[in-house]
């Protein structure tokens, strides 16, 4: 929200308090009227199934890296291991509550999910907590379902939420090949307190116009810090399209995303990246994915891209519990010394 300088800044604030709290209480009221309406099909409807219906979720992720960058030696690791419960309460109510034992890039133990979903209609669905957030295609996708072992350095660095998960509310639906998913979070990211207001909001439109195919355009509107340690916080912007095809045996999926954060001075950063991902299946057991994607940092040098080029095989033995295989040939001018990397991955998805 800009300040207008002809009112005072008092009188601001408390205008902008006013319209979040009206926000929160619509918010309020919104999730009021499906439990009303849940207490009244209850007592009315007879005798309701077995709930809670609970099951344990998870998976492991195990990795062999052989990386060619000079200095950086052969290694084994357990690069993700997750676990908790999902499942419903009532068959309007569904919980998802899932904790990470290993979670990267320093092995350290997070909480990965925690929110609870309330089907109102099947054009208006609210998910409260901490969950993966609607922007583009591989952000809020977990990340078993990836045909490729990580999602894109482009996605990860244009990314600006921890495990692209915060805390907060969203609302989501679709009808007759549309589809919308809008959240307001604090803007932090996951496991993060909130710092200060207002909150962030992002959100994704889709559409599907013939079977398989896929359109979405996404926004992202908020603040963050420049300088942790500082109360001054400037503006950040991004935005995004994707396209997905879900043939079989073909595939494919691309993403364009820019991002603007503002700088001290009235200064601003910009950075853009894509990728797109083709691949084929064999059969049931047997798929063969490429990649290639490059990511513009917006630095101050002129010779400041990355690029790289993934060729993978996966190998599936039931669900998403599958043998990776992936080879990434990776050129970043700003780290020269960054040479390819060939990863091995056992996933064993409950």
């Amino acid at each position: 929200m800009k300040l207008d300088p002809c009112i005072p800044t008092s009188l601001q604030a408390r205008r902008s308090v006013r319209f979040r709290m009206s926000a929160l209480v619509c918010l309020l009221v919104l999730f009021a009227l499906p439990l009303n309406r849940l207490e009244a099909q209850s007592s009315t409807d007879g005798p309701s199934p077995s709930y809670p219906e609970l099951k344990l979720a998870g998976f492991l992720q195990q990795h062999f890296v052989l990386d060619q960058t000079s200095g950086s030696p052969a290694r084994f690791s357990i690069y993700r291991a997750r676990l908790g419960v999902t499942g419903s309460i009532t068959d309007r109510v569904r919980v998802n509550l899932i904790g990470g034992y290993v979670e990267p890039p320093d092995r350290t133990p997070r909480l990965v999910n925690a929110f609870i979903d309330f089907d109102i209609h099947p054009l208006l669905q609210v998910r409260t907590g901490q969950f993966l957030l609607p922007f583009g295609l591989e952000g809020p996708e977990v990340i078993v379902f990836n045909p490729a072992i990580e999602r894109t350095t482009a996605i990860r660095r244009l990314n600006t939420f921890a495990m692209f998960r915060d805390i907060g509310v969203q609302v989501s639906g679709r009808h007759s090949g549309f589809s919308y998913a809008v959240a307001v979070v604090n803007g932090s990211g996951a496991n993060q307190p909130e710092q200060f207001n207002p909150k962030d909001v992002l959100g994704r439109l889709g559409w599907s116009p013939v079977d398989n195919l896929a359109i979405g355009v996404s926004g992202h509107i908020g603040q963050y810090r420049p300088i942790p340690s500082s109360d001054a916080h400037e503006s950040r912007l991004r935005a995004g399209v994707d396209v997905s095809y879900q043939g079989d045996p073909l595939f494919f999926r691309g993403e364009y995303m820019v991002r603007e954060d503002g700088l001290p001075g009235g200064r601003s950063r910009n950075m853009k990246g894509a990728y797109l991902l083709g691949g084929y299946r064999f059969s049931e057991t047997v798929e063969t994915v490429a990649r290639y994607e490059f990511f513009d940092p917006g630095t101050s040098s002129d010779d400041d891209s990355v690029t790289g080029f993934l060729m993978g095989v996966n190998l599936y033995v039931i669900g998403n519990t599958r043998l990776s295989v992936n080879y990434e040939i990776r050129d970043d001018r700003l780290n020269p010394d960054l040479d390819n990397v060939l990863t091995l991955q056992m996933q064993v998805a409950l």
